[in-house]
């Protein structure tokens, strides 16, 4: 493997981890993976533990794929199968033995990202709209200057750290995702991407349940900004309520991004279904993402190019260019018309789908079809019954609820309306009893309902 594309060696790794080195010291390797079935030649494979399996069984299986160098934990080594005779096979590949597989990991990813001179990182956080707004300034950078975009929602303590190794020498821009559901968990992250510019799109209740409340979540949510040194940049929604105790101690410049906030804002028409019309600096922009909420998240594109000095035209082609992601206000359409948004859910992101399906002009029914929303903790009755009341008060023609977080509510509300189902088949059965040809169904929930599964049955596809 040619050094220069390398990562690091294994001598390098280990000097930086002070781990212990087992087999090839000059074993190099140029992709990093936690699973062995992704292992590509020259692959670092670093075993985690997990709640249903554990890394460290799969160490022969990543050095059969042709991986280079493999991380264990001490704790974990006893769980390698034939582990005194593992390398025997591989002579020219590495064991680096550390206390912890995870930090090291993390301080391997913060190393690799300090080496980024020339590199710009924009970091992007928020309980609401990441990824869309991640993907949007992505596809605006990325036409301005070669730019690494962090894949999917990889945002976590893991999925941070891998996506910085995406990154090479070649990039000017890198758009991260930074995401969290436990205190402390974007300081460590802020430590390893270190962003030149944050971005918090909103606070919200996501994983109030891990965090405690809302005040603790803004705390956590502005340690994206732990490492500012004076020249960053924060971004804040315009409107943002809690945007004063966001700004308050940042070490940086915070600027506002929104309506009034963005230069050359002109204002906006909804399509419905199809997305927004905007206006801005005498260029009209097809935002093919539908609801108000996707144009908050193009704004932000916007700024953010603008920021930078990218051209307008290419600002304008960007921002256009972007479709619906999985699962966040996909529009398919069959029999019915489906609103698939159920990558994820919590109480604001519900009441901002609820009101765009409201806004739509159709012949037929308006029906929500909401599954549970997780880490709510304590709040868990009271949000599920808030979003109850509100799906009812908004004028839906038909709720139907799945979950059993939703029972209580929905067993104290006497509404024609409203429908609790206690299994995915009976959601299936009970919606297809009465929903109509040109009924719009809007499908939300938290993602570990998969309710996904209900768009073949409506849609016919």
């Amino acid at each position: 493997m040619d050094s220069a594309t390398a990562l690091f060696s294994a001598q390098q790794a280990a000097a930086v981890l002070d781990a212990q080195l087992h087999g090839d010291p000059q074993a190099r390797f140029n992709a990093i993976t936690v699973d062995s079935r992704s292992v590509t030649p020259g692959s670092l494979f670093v075993a985690l533990g997990g709640e249903r399996t554990d890394g460290h069984r799969y160490v022969g299986d990543a050095l059969a794929a042709g991986a280079s160098a493999i991380l264990v934990a001490s704790a974990g080594v006893s769980l390698m199968p034939r582990r005194r005779r593992v390398l025997k096979p591989y002579p020219a590949a590495a064991i680096l033995t550390v206390e912890d597989t995870l930090a090291a990991l993390q301080r391997l990813a913060a190393v690799y990202r300090a080496r980024m001179s020339n590199l710009t990182v924009i970091g992007i956080t928020g309980s609401n709209g990441k990824t869309t707004t991640k993907e949007l300034i992505g596809a605006v950078m990325s036409l301005y200057a070669p730019t690494f975009v962090s894949h999917g929602n990889l945002n976590s303590d893991i999925g941070l750290p891998l996506s910085v190794f995406g990154i090479n020498d070649r990039h000017r821009y890198a758009v991260l995702e930074m995401g969290m559901n436990r205190i402390g968990e974007m300081r460590q992250l802020a430590a390893i991407a270190r962003p030149d510019v944050a971005l918090i799109t909103n606070i919200g209740t996501a994983h109030i349940g891990n965090i405690g409340s809302i005040e603790q979540i803004i705390s956590e949510k502005k340690a994206i900004c732990a490492e500012f040194g004076g020249s960053q940049r924060l971004l804040i929604w315009e409107d943002e309520p809690h945007s004063v105790a966001l700004a308050e101690g940042v070490n940086g410049t915070v600027a506002r991004y929104g309506p009034r906030s963005t230069p050359g804002w002109q204002g906006h028409q909804s399509r419905g279904l199809a997305g927004s019309t905007l206006q801005w600096r005498g260029t009209t922009i097809e935002l093919a993402l539908p609801g108000e909420y996707s144009v908050r998240n193009a704004l932000a594109a916007i700024h953010v190019g603008q920021l930078f000095g990218v051209p307008d035209r290419l600002i304008a082609e960007a921002i256009g260019s972007v479709r619906p992601l999985f699962g966040r206000g996909e529009i398919i359409r069959g029999s019915m018309t489906a609103i698939v948004d159920c990558y994820n859910a919590n109480p604001e992101s519900v009441k901002q789908a609820l009101d765009f399906t409201m806004s739509l002009q159709t012949p037929g029914k308006r029906i929500a079809v909401l599954g549970a929303m997780k880490e709510l903790g304590a709040y868990t009755a009271a949000a599920h019954q808030s979003v109850i009341a509100y799906a009812l008060e908004c004028g839906l023609d038909w709720v139907l609820l799945l979950g059993q977080e939703f029972a209580p509510g929905a067993l104290a509300t006497d509404d024609a309306r409203l429908q609790y189902c206690r299994t995915f088949e009976e959601l299936v059965e009970t919606l297809l009893s009465q929903a109509d040809p040109d009924d719009v169904v809007l499908i939300k929930g938290s993602r570990s309902l998969e309710l996904e599964r209900l768009v073949p049955h409506i849609t016919g596809q």
